[in-house]
């Protein structure tokens, strides 16, 4: 049953990538659907197959995935499908504390642990590793309301925050010197407080007890482009090559979206910027109106449910439009998360499998920058709460090994494996841990 179930697959998924890559490739531009930069702009692609999975790493680590996936198993199943990028969620919370006199220290053995699993990875043929934090610490003998919350800009804490993200980026940078790409947060502009918010916020309250605590567009934009710029100090003191990854733009409502992103690059140019201290009434950091010096990549989330459509196409292409509005033409894109969910429909994963490989590469060839995408995620996570959205349950391109027929492939795993490793690929390997 399983050889059949193998044969069956691996025959539906490289008749429709063949069909679908025949399509795409039969397209003719014209004005309507044309690149937005020219091909000089073209970047290294070799590791633009990149995959999400944050499996339990440690006893005191959280982790997002079911029992049973765990750091061997997802980078077992990264060398069976090919990827050569991998997004791991690595908080700062998660390995760092403070000592007795407030200095910023590594949790050793959380640390170890990820430097364990980084190293297999490495094993399986990964070769970029990003580091994406999400939750920040919070400085030395101060409280907050909530662990997402960040002190409010222009106070005396504010500043001792960001010094505080410069020096964890420095130390990280430090720990993990293969790692050249840290993803500095994620989808920090999405709303109601979700992902950033003032000190007072609560989990719990009413949103209008919450409604003074959440930050507008342009303090969202404010907070970000200071991060970024504070890490990016960090990294690059530690290792001069590695590259800041902007946080992904969250793409529910895209007016806000593009007004986010916008206003980042409106603070970043204004001259007031980077968030500084002042010394005998001078500033501390100079202002500094360079990109490059808050990221080196644009980021976003263009998750979409059925095939791309041109409408689809022009959305992410507005977004790079901001960038060249404000002379950032070039700027290198990562997409950091990407993918379909399939509500354990056998329909949708077919679908999904047939619409999955066209959108990359109509995307790739329409914004000739974009360096890496990352699936999100490798395995469903059945067993997710019910904080979670169910929909996010099914976004695993396998099953999770908790299901009946344990981690099996599903259609869009032989889709994606057969177009970046070629259709005379054995994928054999793929079904080494299916029932």
């Amino acid at each position: 049953m399983k050889y059949i179930y193998r044969r069956w697959l691996f025959l539906m998924a490289g008749a429709l990538l063949h069909d679908k890559m025949k399509s795409c490739n039969g397209r003719t531009d014209n004005d309507e659907n044309s690149p937005i930069l020219p091909p000089a702009y073209s970047v290294d692609r070799s590791n633009m197959f990149g995959i999400h999975e944050q499996p339990k790493v440690g006893e005191n680590i959280g982790g997002q995935s079911d029992n049973g996936v765990t750091p061997q198993l997802v980078a077992d199943m990264c060398g069976a499908l090919g990827v050569k990028s991998f997004r791991m969620l690595l908080h700062l919370s998660w390995v760092f504390d403070h000592d007795a006199e407030g200095n910023l220290i590594f949790k050793e053995d959380n640390l170890q642990n990820f430097k364990d699993y980084a190293a297999l990875l490495t094993e399986k043929g990964v070769r970029n590793i990003m580091l994406t934090n999400a939750a920040y610490m919070y400085p030395y003998g101060y409280t907050r309301s909530h662990w997402k919350a960040v002190p409010e800009p222009g106070t005396e804490l504010y500043i001792k925050f960001m010094q505080q993200i410069e020096d964890s980026y420095k130390m990280l940078a430090a720990a993990f010197p293969d790692v050249t790409q840290f993803e500095v947060g994620n989808e920090l502009n999405a709303p109601k407080g979700h992902n950033l918010c003032k000190d007072g916020f609560r989990d719990g309250a009413t949103a209008e007890e919450n409604a003074p605590f959440i930050f507008t567009t342009s303090e969202q934009a404010l907070v970000t482009a200071d991060i970024c710029y504070y890490a990016n100090r960090g990294v690059k003191a530690a290792n001069p090559k590695a590259k800041v990854v902007a946080p992904g733009l969250y793409m529910v409502d895209i007016p806000e979206t593009k007004a986010y992103l916008s206003a980042i690059y409106d603070h970043v140019v204004s001259g007031k910027l980077p968030s500084t201290s002042m010394e005998g009434g001078k500033r501390k950091l100079a202002v500094d109106t360079d990109p490059s010096h808050y990221f080196e990549y644009l980021n976003w989330h263009p998750y979409i449910h059925e095939g791309h459509t041109l409408s689809w196409l022009a959305m992410n292409e507005s977004l790079y439009q901001i960038a060249v509005d404000h002379g950032d033409a070039g700027r290198k894109i990562i997409i950091s998360e990407f993918g379909y969910f399939d509500s354990y429909l056998e329909r949708r994963e077919e679908l999904i499998a047939d619409v999955c490989v066209p959108a990359i590469v109509a995307l790739t060839e329409r914004l000739q920058t974009i360096e890496s995408v990352y699936m999100f995620r490798m395995f469903n996570w059945t067993s997710a709460g019910s904080a979670v959205v169910e929909t996010e349950q099914t976004y695993g391109i396998f099953d999770s090994p908790m299901q009946p027929l344990g981690v099996r492939p599903k259609p869009v795993a032989l889709s994606l494996f057969f177009h970046f490793n070629g259709v005379e690929s054995d994928p054999d390997p793929l079904y080494k841990y299916m029932k």
